[in-house]
């Protein structure tokens, strides 16, 4: 994530990097939720089935579709990790009070729209080794003209970062900013951007479709060329 007007951590985090003016267009000031960084690692089960296909079914009663992972008595929830006990029956799941959730596709499904859509997933937070778990979501509109980041939002518990909207023009695999400058590339279906947080913190984000889902990394780099915080995570399409 990119333009971020951020917010002060915890104590351990730089007070500079903390006093910077907002530069960019991605993060914006979020609550801090405690003074140290929560230990909340993955639930084994989510990190089991993490390479599992991924199966979307439909909600009837919203008509919204759900990104799930099959697992053993039922399937796990992919936005959240929970396991859901339900039974299979070879179009879809049946839940224990009776509803039923048709199946609609699996995660080797071609995505014809590329980003486009909200994504919902979890993810990491590093910072210097220590890391927090995030529930993560972003929406983008994708075009062969452009790519909009319309926002999204990062809950690692310590803190909150909110995604603000952001638009690349397309120049062939070239991704370009609204004032027309190289902002990133994208190209099979990987999307790479180089943005910045005031002089001296640079934000890369890599993107890499695949179905689906997508793999996120985004990594703030400091002047001398060190890494400050690392976000990385799997977010799966939720229609």
């Amino acid at each position: 994530m990119k333009n971020t007007g951020f917010i002060a951590l915890f104590a351990a985090f730089p007070a500079a990097l903390c006093a910077q003016t907002p530069a960019l267009s991605q993060l914006a000031p979020a609550a801090v939720r405690s003074a140290a960084a929560p230990e909340v690692p993955t639930p084994a089960a989510v990190r089991a089935g993490e390479d599992r296909s991924v199966l979307l079914l439909l909600d009837p009663r919203t008509g919204k579709t759900i990104a799930v992972i099959p697992a053993g008595g039922g399937f796990i929830y992919a936005a959240t990790g929970k396991f859901q006990p339900a039974v299979y029956n070879g179009s879809g799941y049946v839940l224990p009070g009776g509803q039923f959730l048709p199946a609609l596709g699996g995660s080797r499904a071609p995505k014809p729209d590329g980003l486009t859509g909200r994504w919902l997933g979890w993810g990491e937070w590093t910072y210097q080794g220590s890391g927090a778990r995030c529930d993560m979501k972003l929406e983008f509109e994708d075009t062969p003209d452009y790519l909009l980041r319309k926002g999204g939002y990062f809950d690692c518990g310590f803190a909150a970062l909110a995604s603000e909207p952001a638009r690349f023009a397309k120049k062939g695999s070239q991704l370009l900013d609204e004032a027309g400058n190289p902002a990133g590339s994208y190209e099979g279906g990987v999307v790479t951007l180089r943005e910045a947080y005031g002089a001296d913190v640079s934000i890369t984000t890599t993107i890499k479709a695949d179905g689906l889902h997508f793999d996120y990394s985004e990594i703030w780099t400091v002047k001398d060329g060190s890494e400050l915080y690392v976000i990385t995570g799997r977010l799966f399409t939720g229609g």
